[in-house]
């Protein structure tokens, strides 16, 4: 950024705070196909001084992609975050692309019909943006309401503490899969035990079929002393009759080493997802890692067919 628009930014009362970081990405699976994928991210945030409650944020990517089958290489611009709100002592509301936080699921969300997470990607926490208006009033000490519109979906959650836990009602719309969904969140501690206990599903009526059912996860998370962290999640979707169970298990080997493991299992065909990764440390802002995707299962399996796949990935931010 040149010194001339900082000093510009500066006369008209604007603080701002940038940031610059570079992901790659390397893959391979067994079917002998290779991606190499680098994105770029500029991050800028914006604050008034003499207006402390606005709130400004643009992050723009470039992803550059190489694919050996077919041999290709792409590259393109795009915003994965952009927009203005403004927060006051007792609600604030955002204009732009930003993500839109529903559910307590860690490894499947049911109710989350803007950016679900897709527990199979490399990076987890990457989560697509969704072009909305969103309102958050906090209605008393422990309680609160919000509301999200967008162009095919909207929410509106009700969320308080209820003396164990917090629990949300939620009702969303779905226009893009033809759905209403009547949705819950549940989550809190296990007396004084430090289990996390979880729970998140809705109610669905798909319009074009006439029909409706349910879909409900149950998670418990616990953190050892010895820095194991473990949460396992179980899923039933009424829809398809199926019942899943998953893991994600994290551990800090040292200062600088640490380790983990995503496990899926269907436990109607049997059929499993392993993910296994090690991260290191190279500095303040810089990590090296590298896993793996493990499918199993017979042929006609959900897993089954699906190609393992090898990955590194290396971060650093400026």
């Amino acid at each position: 950024m040149s010194i001339s628009l900082c000093m510009l930014l500066t006369l008209f009362g604007v603080q701002g705070e940038f940031g610059v970081e570079d992901t790659n990405i390397g893959s391979y699976q067994e079917e002998s196909h290779t991606e190499m994928h680098n994105r770029l991210r500029g991050e800028a945030t914006f604050e008034l001084v003499q207006q402390p409650g606005f709130l400004s944020t643009l992050i723009i990517d470039y992803n550059a992609s190489y694919e050996s089958q077919p041999d290709s290489v792409t590259g393109r611009t795009s915003i994965y975050r952009g927009y203005i709100g403004y927060d006051a002592d007792r609600y604030r509301v955002i204009l732009g692309k930003q993500r839109v936080p529903l559910g307590v699921g860690r490894i499947w969300n049911p109710i989350d019909i803007f950016n679900p997470i897709n527990v199979e990607a490399i990076e987890m926490a990457e989560r697509p943006g969704t072009e909305c208006v969103r309102l958050e009033w906090q209605m008393g000490d422990l309680s609160n309401l919000d509301m999200t519109l967008a162009r095919d979906k909207g929410e509106v959650r009700a969320k308080s503490y209820l003396g164990m836990a917090d629990a949300a009602l939620v009702v969303l719309i779905d226009n893009d899969a033809d759905l209403d969904i009547v949705g819950w969140e549940l989550e809190g501690e296990l007396f004084d035990t430090g289990v996390e206990l979880r729970s998140e599903g809705g109610y669905f009526h798909d319009r074009s079929r006439h029909e409706s059912y349910f879909t409900t996860i149950v998670g418990a998370e616990y953190g050892f002393q010895n820095s194991l962290n473990v949460l396992v999640e179980y899923k039933y979707d009424d829809d398809t009759k199926l019942d899943y169970a998953g893991s994600i298990m994290r551990y800090q080997a040292g200062m600088l080493w640490g380790f983990g493991l995503v496990a899926l299992l269907n436990m109607d065909d049997g059929s499993y997802f392993l993910a296994p990764s090690v991260e290191y440390s190279l500095g303040d802002d810089m990590t090296l890692s590298a896993g793996c995707f493990i499918y199993g299962g017979s042929s006609t399996s959900e897993y089954g067919l699906v190609a393992d796949r090898y990955y590194s990935r290396f971060y650093i931010h400026f």
